[in-house]
C-alpha cells in the first residue's frame, strides 16, 4: 500500500482502496486458491469521488492509470449521494493545503477539544440536525461510537476528518466520469426517503464562482454548457444515466447516515445489487 501522507486529494485516496484490492486478489489466489471474479465498490456520501476514481482507473485503457487489481469493477454503488455540484465542482488544491496546515495547528486543536468536551452535545446535536431524518435513530450508542473513531491512534484520526474539512475529497469527478463513458459500469443509488438537503458545510471549503468570470469547467474536452445546464436542473443520477453509466436507484428509510437509521432495508437494498 502507498503510505505517503497526509491524504490531501481524491488521487491519494483512491490509491490506497485500488492497492488493498490488488493485496486481498493476491492473498485470495495464494492462501485460499480461489481468484477474485469481479468488484463491486461501495462508497457513503463525501467519499463517493474515491469509489469513481477506482472505478475510472479500472475502465481506462491508458497503462499510467490502470488500476493495480486484476478483476473487472462491475459497478458502484453510491448511498447518500450529495447534489451534483459536490460532484463537478473542484476545490483549489493549493487552498485545500492551507486549509489542511491551518486545521492541523492550533485551529484545529480548539476545534477537536470543543467538539469533544463535557458531554458531547455538539457531536449530538450535529448529528441530529444534519445526518439522521429522525432523532431517535441515533440510539444510545452513536456519540460513545463517534468519540471512540476520535479517540484511535492516540487521537490522530482527527488528521483524516481535517483533510476531510479542508476540502480534500473535492477534486470534481469529471475526468472519472469521462473515463467511465461508454464503458460497461453501472452507477447504482442507495437513498433516504427523507429529501431534505444538509446544509452542513465546511468553512474551509471555496466556493464556485457565480461573478460571470471564466468558469472552473472551462478546459479543454469539458462541455461547459451541458455541465452549466445540469448544475441549474439536474442530479447526480441524471448525470450517470446520460453518462451512459446509470444504473438502479433504490429507497430506504432515513436521510443520510442511511445504514445506522435503517440498517435492515439498507442491507436488504444493497445485496439487491450486489445480486445483480
Amino acid at each position: 500500500m502507498i503510505s505517503d501522507l497526509p491524504l490531501l486529494n481524491v488521487t491519494d485516496w483512491s490509491r490506497q482502496i485500488s492497492h488493498l484490492m490488488a493485496e486481498y486478489e493476491a492473498k485470495s489466489e495464494a492462501e485460499e486458491g480461489h481468484s477474485v471474479g469481479s468488484w463491486i465498490i461501495v462508497a457513503n456520501g463525501g467519499c463517493s469521488p474515491m469509489a469513481l476514481q477506482v472505478a475510472a482507473a479500472a475502465a481506462s485503457s491508458s497503462s499510467t492509470t490502470t488500476a493495480p487489481f486484476k478483476a473487472a469493477l462491475t459497478n458502484v454503488v453510491i448511498s447518500s449521494p450529495p447534489r451534483l455540484s459536490f460532484f463537478l465542482d473542484a476545490a483549489d488544491p493549493d487552498e485545500v493545503r492551507r486549509s489542511y496546515r491551518t486545521l492541523s495547528g492550533v485551529v484545529g486543536r480548539l476545534f477537536w477539544w470543543y467538539s469533544l468536551r463535557g458531554d458531547r452535545r455538539f457531536i449530538r446535536k450535529f448529528s441530529e440536525r444534519n445526518l439522521v431524518g429522525n432523532p431517535a435513530d441515533l440510539g444510545d450508542e452513536w456519540t460513545p461510537n463517534c468519540l471512540r473513531a476520535a479517540m484511535l491512534h492516540d487521537g490522530r484520526s482527527r488528521f483524516s476528518t481535517f483533510a476531510f474539512l479542508a476540502g480534500a475529497l473535492r477534486d470534481g469527478c469529471l475526468d472519472s466520469l469521462n473515463a467511465m463513458r461508454g464503458c460497461d459500469v453501472s452507477i447504482d443509488f442507495i437513498r433516504g426517503t427523507d429529501r431534505r438537503r444538509n446544509r452542513a458545510r465546511s468553512w474551509f471549503w471555496t466556493r464556485k464562482r457565480r461573478d460571470g468570470r471564466e468558469s472552473d469547467y472551462d478546459r479543454e474536452g469539458v462541455d461547459v454548457e451541458r455541465i452549466d445546464a445540469t448544475l441549474m436542473e439536474g442530479s447526480i443520477q441524471q448525470y450517470v444515466r446520460n453518462n451512459g453509466n446509470g444504473g438502479l436507484e433504490l429507497f430506504v428509510g432515513g436521510r443520510i447516515s442511511l445504514a445506522w437509521e435503517d440498517p435492515n432495508g439498507y442491507s436488504k437494498r444493497l445485496m439487491e445489487l450486489l445480486g445483480e
